[in-house]
């Protein structure tokens, strides 16, 4: 699941972390090989050169004898692999790019819904005010992530309106799950409310970083 999320060209493989696998000797035929830990598989899915993989299902049963080598060391050496990759393939560079547009939205957002209620008309309105702020930072995101963030994963089969629409849906949800951080950690923790609400963004970046990259931007 987490090599799924975070390294998208391993979707097509059930399990990239089998250790009973094998491959054409050409697959991996000047590569850059640096894995870390002992789950080389999920290397060569990222850094091989090959057009398909097949997979076979195989049972697998209960250890008959010896212990297992998933320790807390070798978890975070996978951590590590991941990071890794993800630092090589580009998606940490994805990740950092989602947060600036992210940012830009913050400031859309503010800067219209200034612009509403101080020039508009709409400051008894403040409500429809905010409603038009939020779509038009949701809008705005969505526009540069489509131009700048995702630019070599948009799928030719999806309608710009149809990524717009995805996009729409996570966003507000992501709103809801920076609301329900904030309720809970101010409201009933009694965590200061800047750091609450500080972490509810956080929490919903993450939200809608990896919920685009599995559904709007496949």
């Amino acid at each position: 699941m987490v090599a799924h999320v975070f390294l998208p060209a391993t979707r097509p493989v059930s399990d990239p972390m089998s250790g009973f696998f094998a491959f054409k000797r050409d697959v991996i035929a000047g590569a850059q090989l640096k894995p870390s830990g002992y789950k080389i598989l999920l290397e060569i899915l990222m850094e091989g050169k090959f057009r398909k993989v097949a997979e076979v299902p195989f049972i697998f049963v209960c250890r008959g004898a010896g212990q297992s080598k998933l320790n807390t060391r070798q978890q975070m050496e996978y951590l590590k692999h991941i990071y890794s990759l993800m630092l090589r393939k580009g998606e940490l560079t994805r990740f950092v790019k989602f947060c600036l547009v992210g940012t830009s939205g913050v400031l859309v957002n503010l800067g219209l819904f200034w612009l509403l209620t101080r020039f508009a008309g709409l400051k008894e309105a403040d409500f429809l005010a905010l409603a038009i702020a939020i779509e038009a930072s949701i809008i705005s995101n969505f526009s540069l992530n489509e131009w700048f963030t995702f630019r070599d994963r948009r799928s030719p089969g999806t309608s710009f309106i149809i990524r717009l629409l995805k996009f729409n849906l996570i966003c507000l949800a992501g709103a809801g799950v920076q609301a329900g951080v904030y309720a809970l950690l101010n409201h009933v923790l009694g965590v200061f409310d800047i750091v609450a609400n500080l972490v509810g963004i956080v929490i919903a970046t993450f939200w809608n970083f990896l919920l685009n990259t599995w559904w709007t931007w496949r």
